[in-house]
């Protein structure tokens, strides 16, 4: 339960260009996550998705 509340966030999170983060996605997390669990996700999807941005632009070759 806990995983699937996470990778949830996660996801809309990285999708946070379409629209925002919905509460209904935000209430799923808040539900079964601390303030600390939601507050470590954010920090953790962002910079993940800034190094995909990165490497992205970048043509950096990832894998092999």
């Amino acid at each position: 339960m806990i995983d699937r509340a996470a990778i949830r966030l996660t996801e809309a999170i990285t999708h946070v260009s379409d629209g925002h983060v919905s509460d209904e996605d935000y209430d799923a997390a808040a539900a079964v996550l601390t303030p600390d669990q939601i507050s470590a996700i954010a920090w953790l999807a962002t910079v993940m998705n800034a190094f995909n941005r990165v490497a992205i632009t970048s043509r950096y070759p990832v894998g092999g």
